[in-house]
């Protein structure tokens, strides 16, 4: 993989610095995305099957927007690791649970970074599945300086802060990359304000007609939030339905409003001309019901909504859904259009998950659990896990 320099950077120009070029000189960024222009594909298969009048669905393909390692936290890292690397950190610490995408994705691109930045992993407990058991042999195979694990995210909390005030140079990348209980930055939810004005670009070429909703997966509201302040500020009609996939502690209207305002009030000290939105609950809706027992569960909506569209559209397209994220918004989603009045609604289903293949890099060598720190050892004995 190689390593980041400025000629990666002039090969790409953001569409929100083109708009507002005072911020390409005060907002840190770094080129990470394999194009400018992400693709969207057509559901044909899906509206046939759920019987749509005039309406459409569509899928955006964040999913391959790297060419390691996709999914909606490339998009935030891109100004994450961008303010990284403008304070010339070393040594980041990355939040999350046990299977964590963002833990994965954020170590992946710490080897792009140079020098390869020193990753310290603290973790919280989820459901056991067979992707979590995968994922910690993948964190263990990244070489990260430490692993530190809780059972629960307020426990960990602690450790953190801890850990914090004795190593207070380190820079701290929140679960999502998203705003933490107030804490942390809202920079990372740029990037989905930028994939709002890239989803314009693809409207005014006639790729896809504006959509009237998007379904996107909702754990600490920064991707939602994003594309809610990117289309309040090019105007367009479509309205945002974040589906709840965590901790309602995290993704409630007040925390998405604060996501929203935060990046908006970060923007415009940036650039003056960045307008001060107003944004309201009615920009926006989430949907609960879909979460199962908790963050990271299975749930029988989930895994035959992953098994429809699979079989429908996924292995013909190229796209893979699991059933902490994808699988509960695809569900959401469906429900949505197996109702009358939504048979002419165009809908646009952001995949949040990467569907490249990780299997190399655990046939690169020896990779078994007994590798890992002991604490971990205790997920992979006596442990019944599902497929994932």
């Amino acid at each position: 993989m190689k390593n980041f320099n400025e000629k990666d950077m002039r090969e790409r120009i953001l569409f929100l610095f083109s708009q507002y070029p005072k911020l390409k000189k005060k907002v840190s960024w770094i080129p990470l995305l394999n194009s400018n222009t992400i693709p969207i594909d057509r559901l044909s298969n899906l509206e046939s099957k759920v019987h749509l009048s005039t309406g459409a669905v569509y899928i955006k393909r964040d999913d391959k927007n790297h060419d390691t390692y996709g999914g909606n936290k490339i998009r935030k890292f891109e100004f994450l690791f961008g303010r990284i690397t403008e304070k010339k950190r070393d040594t980041i610490m990355l939040i999350g649970g046990i299977g964590s995408n963002q833990v994965l994705a954020a170590q992946i691109i710490s080897r792009k970074i140079y020098p390869p930045l020193k990753n310290y992993l603290f973790l919280s407990g989820q459901p056991l599945t067979k992707h979590v058991q995968n994922s910690l042999l993948l964190f263990n195979y990244f070489n990260p300086k430490k692993m530190c694990f809780s059972s629960t995210y307020y426990g960990l909390l602690l450790k953190i802060l801890w850990f914090k005030m004795i190593h207070p140079k380190i820079y701290i990348i929140f679960p999502g990359g998203s705003l933490f209980f107030s804490l942390g930055t809202p920079i990372g939810t740029i990037g989905f304000i930028e994939a709002a004005f890239e989803l314009h670009e693809q409207i005014k070429k006639g790729v896809i007609p504006e959509p009237d909703i998007i379904f996107i997966p909702c754990a600490s509201c920064g991707s939602a939030a994003g594309l809610i302040v990117g289309c309040k500020l090019l105007k367009l009609k479509t309205k945002i339905h974040a589906v709840s996939v965590g901790d309602k502690a995290f993704n409630n209207k007040k925390a998405m409003l604060q996501n929203c305002n935060k990046v908006i009030k970060y923007l415009n000290e940036k650039d003056k001309s960045f307008p001060k939105l107003t944004i309201r609950e009615d920009d926006f809706k989430i949907i609960y019901g879909y979460l199962g027992t908790g963050y990271g569960s299975e749930t029988p909506d989930g895994k035959a909504s992953i098994n429809l569209l699979m079989n429908l559209e996924g292995y013909e397209k190229g796209f893979v859904l699991e059933t902490t994220y994808t699988g509960k918004t695809v569900a959401a989603m469906l429900d949505f259009l197996k109702k009358e009045e939504n048979k002419d609604k165009k809908v646009l289903f952001w995949n949040t998950f990467n569907s490249n293949d990780l299997s190399h890099y655990l046939h690169e060598i020896h990779l078994t659990w007994e590798n890992l720190p002991k604490k971990f050892h205790k997920f992979y004995i006596d442990n019944k896990t599902e497929n994932k």
